[in-house]
């Protein structure tokens, strides 16, 4: 993750441009990375309709990683894409179906039958948990991951067990841990040091 971001990161100060929408598609990348990693270790992948987001499956969920967009309640938010929401109701695949469900299966024709698919599928209980990976970061560095079991609730998303996977030293860092406070230890005085005054030859 780093590797990727360091890449994007010369990239963009490469084409020494004022603006960040280039440097967007690195979260793209990543995600492709982090299922190429997974499809290594044996890891098979699934693909998201409409937009055919591939998402590794890990032990039974779903892995999402994400940058954190610098707005209010950015979380809250996440399944504001269709793609996004549809991650929520996808089912693990069984092998008696084929990999036409790993591949995405067959999209819904119209919402009516969407309805009718997540009433049948949280019936069912077969629905894959979403594990949401956080990446907190500036175009310059990576400052912090972490990750929770993402719940969806009536449109909403809230993160259960959010822990931080990793910081950057300098953001987890205490700045103040060196400085004494003010009520405590000595202070140091000046050296002061008299200066003789040249007096004028005229005086």
């Amino acid at each position: 993750m780093q590797s990727r971001h360091a890449l994007a990161a010369d990239a963009h100060q490469a084409a020494a441009t004022r603006y960040t929408i280039g440097f967007g598609g690195q979260w793209r990348d990543l995600q492709e990375d982090t299922v190429d990693a997974f499809k290594e270790r044996g890891y098979l992948p699934y693909k998201l309709k409409p937009a055919g987001y591939r998402l590794p499956i890990v032990n039974g969920c779903l892995l999402f990683v994400w940058r954190v967009p610098a707005t209010p309640d950015a979380v809250g938010g996440f399944a504001s894409s269709k793609t996004r929401m549809n991650g929520f109701f996808a089912q693990e695949p069984v092998g008696l179906f084929g990999r036409s469900f790993v591949e995405g299966g067959d999209e819904v024709r119209n919402a009516s039958e969407q309805a009718e698919f997540e009433r049948a599928v949280r019936a069912a209980g077969e629905v894959m948990p979403v594990v949401l990976v956080m990446v907190h970061s500036t175009p310059r560095q990576l400052t912090s991951i972490e990750w929770a079991v993402a719940e969806y609730v009536n449109g909403t998303v809230r993160p259960l067990g959010l822990e931080t996977i990793w910081e950057h030293p300098a953001e987890g860092g205490d700045a103040t841990a060196e400085v004494e406070s003010f009520d405590s230890g000595t202070p140091v005085v000046p050296s002061l040091e008299p200066q003789k005054q040249e007096r004028s030859s005229d005086a």
